[in-house]
């Protein structure tokens, strides 16, 4: 093992878990499989001692040895992440490794309802002549990713070459209008937006997405329903963002 080497993790998986605060060794369904026991392992020609409980062995030609054991050798520091199962292996004075903080359902949810809350924020200040744009550019500041670049939004019924707005720009004309794209959607009078409950998300880490149907609601009581895909990332300030936003109308019957 290199000298130089500042952090080393281990992803466990198969038929071996160390449980590394305890030093266990815990083998799922053995049977018909050859283990030898009675492994040596050195360090820079240190003999390692195990426990009694976490002896390495060899198992169809593979060797196993417990992580704790050799990274104490090494004077490394050893972690175990439970969210992520990921043993996590630093030298003295490395910097800290970075923890995945996967996006739970409840920042998906309270994600859209912000969305909502922004949608019918800006249609109101509309209709109260108020400065209803710096609301507009709130919302897009707070909730979409352009402050770190490229967001995919693909706004519903939208027209050739505007048909994508990759920038904050764009995102903006298509919430409250320009004189070139006319789109000003937020300023209709919308008094409710409801993410429906059907939707279903995807969570990778950092990352997840939702489909699902949106119903918006006017100042009429009548209600729109449309068909929208949201991505979300988690930003270096630890906030939940959009950077996909694909909106179109299902076909009326």
């Amino acid at each position: 093992m290199k000298e130089k080497m500042k952090a080393v993790r281990f992803f466990i998986a198969g038929m071996l878990v160390m449980a590394l605060l305890s030093g266990t060794v815990v083998m799922a369904s053995p049977v018909g499989r050859e283990i030898i026991f009675g492994v040596e392992v050195e360090v820079n020609g240190n003999a390692v001692n195990f426990s009694d409980d976490s002896k390495p062995f060899i198992m169809e030609g593979r060797t196993f040895v417990p992580v704790r054991a050799i990274a104490d050798k090494l004077g490394f520091e050893v972690d175990y992440r439970s969210e992520t199962k990921t043993v996590v292996i630093t030298t003295e004075g490395a910097p800290a490794a970075t923890v995945v903080k996967p996006i739970t359902a409840a920042e998906i949810a309270a994600a859209q309802a912000a969305w909502g809350k922004g949608l019918v924020d800006i249609s109101t200040a509309y209709a109260a002549d108020e400065d209803y744009s710096t609301i507009a550019q709130g919302v897009l500041d707070s909730l979409y990713g352009y402050v770190d670049g490229t967001v995919l939004f693909k706004p519903t019924l939208t027209q050739k070459p505007y048909t994508f707005r990759f920038t904050e720009e764009g995102a903006a004309a298509y919430f409250i209008g320009t004189n070139r794209t006319q789109d000003g959607f937020a300023l209709k009078p919308w008094t409710a937006v409801e993410f429906d409950s059907n939707g279903k998300s995807i969570v990778n880490g950092e990352i997840a997405l939702w489909m699902g149907n949106v119903h918006i609601t006017n100042d009429k009581g009548e209600v729109t329903t449309v068909d929208k895909t949201f991505g979300y990332y988690r930003d270096a300030n630890g906030d939940v963002r959009i950077n996909v936003h694909h909106s179109s109308l299902p076909v009326s019957n």
